[in-house]
């Protein structure tokens, strides 16, 4: 499967799906797929800061009141998420970019995408819509 190797070079994005309702964005989500491979998808998710500090569990996509909430496997990162949002420790949220590969429900039962790239943000800069990655020129 390829969704375990890091993207390399620039990859292009257009706009996907709203980020609300869930239930929508969830739809939507499960048919991004190509030949049976997920595709790579940008999203916009907010982490709340819990007893132990920001954790992966209880992502929100989006900043909504109806949005979905996924675990973010962040094994694929050479530097982990929780190290990613030490720049929102003052902060009760941390908003982030996130690139990686929709699983849908993990064996936890959670939903879950597969991170491959995360930059933290600022709150305002999120996009209420989700992205996809935009077929390249020698694609089929």
């Amino acid at each position: 499967m390829n969704q375990n190797k890091t993207p390399q070079g620039a990859n292009t994005f257009t706009r996907g799906a709203p980020v609300s309702p869930a239930a929508a964005l969830q739809s939507w989500l499960d048919t991004q797929k190509h030949d049976g491979e997920p595709k790579l998808l940008r999203l916009p998710i907010v982490l709340a800061k819990g007893a132990m500090g920001f954790g992966t569990a209880n992502a929100k996509i989006g900043t909504g009141a109806d949005v979905l909430t996924v675990f973010l496997d962040d094994s694929a990162l050479g530097v982990g998420i929780a190290d990613k949002v030490r720049a929102c420790n003052q902060h009760p949220t941390c908003a982030m970019i996130v690139e990686g590969y929709w699983q849908g429900k993990g064996m936890g039962g959670d939903l879950e995408v597969k991170v491959m790239k995360a930059d933290v943000v600022e709150l305002a800069s999120l996009t209420a819509y989700a992205e996809v990655e935009s077929p390249g020129p020698n694609s089929n």
